[in-house]
Order: C-alpha cells, then sequence, then structure tokens
C-alpha cells in the first residue's frame, strides 16, 4: 500500500517546543535536557543556506506500525522535516505478515532520494537489495543490513546507520525507580539480543547509582522470556513476581509492555516503559524510558540533504550511535509520575551523564556483568 502525503506549510507556522534533543537556548546557549520527542522540530543554525527542498523522502514501514510506537515517531519526524524545508513526505507500507522487502524495493523504485526505514526485518531486506539502486539513499534505525544468521554484515555507501545506546536509557529507568522507592525491580525482555541486553544492563547500573546513593538494598529480577508463544505465561509471571516484593518492571517489548499492563491491572503494581512514551497507556505507567526517534530522524535527514543529497565521508556506509551527548534518549515527560523524582533531579542526573560525571558501561550479553553491591540480580529461566 502506497499513501503519498505532499505537505506544504509554512516555515513560519512550525513553533519549535521542549524536545527530545539538544537544543540552543537562546538566552543560555546551553543544552536542554530532552523530555518530550513528539513535540520536537529541528531548526537550522541562523547562518546556514536554505536547503534546495523539492526532494521526496520515503518510509518503508509494516503498515499498523505507522499508528503508534516508533515507526510512527520517524514517520512524524519525517513529515515535519519535510513541511519545514519543502520537502515530500511518501509512507510504503506492507501488511503484518506481509514482505519488508517488497515495501522497501517500492519506496527505492518510487523517485524518492532517500528512504528511512527501521529494524532487523529492513536490515534483512536492505541488506539484499542495497546495492541494486545506487542512486537511491538509505536510512537505517535500530540495526545493520545483515543476513539471515546474522554472520554477515554488509553496509555500502549509499546506507547510514543510526543506533541508540539503550544502557544510558535503562539507567535513568533504574535510577528513577530506586530513587522514587522501589527496591523490588524486575526486568522482562523477550530474547537475550544486544540491544534489549543493554537495556537491562543500564537498568541495573542505575539502580545501583541510585541506591548506592540513598544507603538502600535493591532486588533485581531478570527474566527472558524467548518464544513463549502464550502471553499468559508472561503475564503470570509478571503477576506472581508483583505478589512476592517487586514492585516495578521495565518492560522491554511492545508484547512484553502489554502483558505488563495486564499484570499491572491485577496487581496494582507499576510497570515502566522502553522505546517510545508509553505513558498515555495508564497511570500504572510509571514512565518510559525512550529512544528519541523523530529528533533522531529530523536531524539525520538534515545532515543528509545539506551535504548535496548524500552522506558525507563521516556518514555513508557507517553507522552512528546516538545517546547522551545527542540527546537522543529520555525519560519521557508527557505525564510525569514520579513523586521522589522530580524533572530537576532528572535534569542534573542527565547533565552529570552527559558531561560524564557517572558513567554507564555498554554490555551485550549477560555473561559479564557490572559490579553492583547494593542490587542483587537474580535471572531466571
Amino acid at each position: 500500500m502506497k499513501k503519498i502525503i505532499a505537505l506544504i506549510l509554512a516555515l513560519a507556522a512550525l513553533t519549535v517546543l521542549t524536545a527530545c534533543a539538544p537544543a540552543e537556548d537562546t538566552a543560555a546557549g546551553g543544552f536542554t535536557v530532552p523530555l518530550d520527542d513528539a513535540s520536537y522540530v529541528f531548526t537550522a543554525p541562523e547562518d546556514a543556506a536554505p536547503l534546495p527542498g523539492g526532494a521526496t523522502i520515503a518510509l518503508a514501514a509494516e503498515s499498523t506500525g505507522l499508528e503508534s510506537g516508533a515507526e510512527a515517531m520517524l514517520w512524524q519526524g519525517v513529515q515535519t522535516f519535510a513541511a519545514n524545508f519543502g520537502y515530500t513526505a511518501q509512507s510504503y507500507t506492507y501488511e503484518p505478515g506481509g514482505s519488508a522487502k517488497d515495501a522497501l524495493q517500492d519506496a527505492a523504485e518510487s523517485g524518492a532520494s532517500l528512504v528511512v526505514c527501521r529494524g532487523e526485518e529492513m536490515a534483512l531486506a536492505l541488506y539484499e537489495i542495497q546495492g541494486n539502486y545506487p542512486g537511491v539513499h538509505y536510512l537505517l534505525f535500530d540495526a545493520e543490513p545483515h543476513n539471515e544468521d546474522f554472520t554477515s554484515y554488509t553496509t555500502e555507501a549509499n546506507v547510514h546507520c543510526v543506533l541508540f545506546q539503550e544502557e544510558q536509557a535503562g539507567f535513568l529507568a533504574g535510577y528513577a525507580a530506586v530513587t522514587e522507592g522501589y527496591t523490588g525491580l524486575g526486568f522482562v525482555g523477550s530474547d537475550e539480543m544486544p540491544d534489549i541486553v543493554r537495556y537491562c544492563t543500564g537498568f541495573l547500573q542505575g539502580a545501583q547509582q541510585a541506591a548506592e546513593e540513598q544507603g538502600e538494598e535493591v532486588t533485581l529480577r531478570v527474566w527472558y522470556t524467548g518464544d513463549i508463544g502464550d502471553a499468559s505465561v508472561v503475564t503470570n509471571r509478571m503477576v506472581d513476581w508483583y505478589n512476592n516484593g517487586t514492585g516495578m518492571i521495565l518492560a522491554c517489548g511492545d508484547d512484553i509492555m502489554q502483558s505488563a499492563l495486564e499484570a499491572v491491572n491485577q496487581t496494582g503494581a507499576r510497570a515502566f516503559a522502553t522505546d517510545w512514551d508509553q505513558n498515555a497507556l495508564g497511570e500504572r505507567v510509571l514512565g518510559s524510558a525512550i529512544k528519541c526517534y523523530n529528533t533522531a530522524v529530523q536531524q539525520q535527514l538534515y545532515q543528509f540533504f545539506v551535504g548535496n543529497s548524500t552522506w558525507d565521508q563521516n556518514a555513508a556506509g557507517k553507522t552512528v550511535k546516538l545517546g547522551y551527548t545527542d540527546g537522543s534518549v529520555a525519560l519521557a515527560g508527557s505525564a510525569w509520575r514520579f513523586s521522589n523524582f522530580s524533572q530537576r533531579a532528572y535534569e542534573r542526573l542527565y547533565e552529570q551523564l552527559r558531561n560524564s560525571e557517572m558513567k554507564v558501561e555498554s554490555y551485550a550479553d549477560m555473561n559479564t556483568l557490572p559490579d553492583t553491591p547494593s542490587v542483587v540480580l537474580e535471572v531466571q529461566n
């Protein structure tokens, strides 16, 4: 299914709001700690030459992804950038169970200057077709082009990949949860994949930092569910945790989050979301540790078009990892449900992390973990 949306809006109609990225504070010339990815609008430097406009930016995604979630935030960013700088935003989608490769090929053959996509399915498809359309450029989020069994990775010069430092988002969640008063924590993810492990180990490090500061002892239960196929099993395990000392669970993944919502509604406990702002799912969602997709895609699009519609030598065929220094991970501030952890405390913490006054290490598996004397870790099967 192809949808074409021509966006013709005046630049003056757009207002830069509190953003999920570093923004210039005209009064202080400083960094704005990120809170709200959805409100971000990229503005070019005052002395920058105008972009030429006129080209088409395509997004390839599963059709349901444009309704909510990470792809929806990417789509918002593409549309906002197109409206702001005189481009056209166009989406190419496939139905659930359909072919990501077909959507990616349709986008590549549409005449678009740049195709934006995200995730492992798109990484597999892009691995196959990236060399077939030398005049088309690609921007891939949350993955790098690879084959089916992950034994071969190839990123052509017309492709630029963006990864987020999930451990940094996880740290914010762990620190906030313990500061809020939760000493019985849980983490549930679908698989022991590097990005999910980074959320978990960042969460562990954040909990350790806050526990050490407050003189608390914290317990963290961890479970990677694997391919269970029955969501009720996940829900029931979470309910058991909640009934036996766990006050808050960081749920990593959309399906895991749905199980967490059912569990907290049964028990009155709290859940913490990942990836994108899910605070609107209910009062029992304590917060969301997010990747700032809307922000990041607008910034990457500007980098592409200011470079004469091509990736420069620092981006062509390469991967960038975004995090604190770019303002690309955050706690979503759309609904601030913390009582003990104030927004001001969050801002101070973020600045400390950004200035490397605190360190967050990256771990891709559970074999080697940080020393956490204030957190008792229980990894379950």
